[in-house]
């Protein structure tokens, strides 16, 4: 068994919702909604799930360390990975600013460059072709 952790932020509301599911079946098994939940409430939850005769192969969630030491504390014998969507995503908003500031400075250093002007082929552009015939 993986457990995973997300925590989602329902529109319009300040209370966090987090869902915890097997990640190999997907299939959801609890949730709790709060405002600014602590390690020993998540702690506190999390332990209806704990079971000695269910092996945990490892936890899963973002970087919120407050999740990440809740999972470690019921399942302290699972190693922790954090979610490849959460950090690639995360990894992807760095890099989109940059190339955004990129982009920008092209534009300004090859602003000033003529355009290419504009070749509509004749005949003598193609030699082989004619003396292929």
């Amino acid at each position: 068994m993986i457990w995973a952790i997300d925590g989602l932020e329902p529109e319009g509301s300040s209370r966090i919702l987090y869902v915890l599911y097997e990640v190999l079946s997907g299939q959801p098994f609890g949730a709790i909604q709060g405002e600014g939940l602590g390690e020993e409430e998540l702690v506190s939850w999390l332990s209806a799930y704990q079971d000695p005769e269910v092996p945990v192969l490892a936890t899963l969630s973002d970087g919120e360390a407050t999740l990440i030491a809740a999972l470690k504390a019921c399942w302290p014998q699972a190693p922790h990975q954090r979610c490849q969507v959460h950090f690639l995503n995360n990894l992807a908003g760095d890099v989109l600013d940059y190339d955004d500031e990129l982009r920008k400075a092209m534009r300004q250093d090859l602003g000033g460059l003529p355009k290419v002007p504009e070749h509509k082929p004749v005949e003598s552009d193609f030699p082989l072709a004619t003396s292929c015939r």
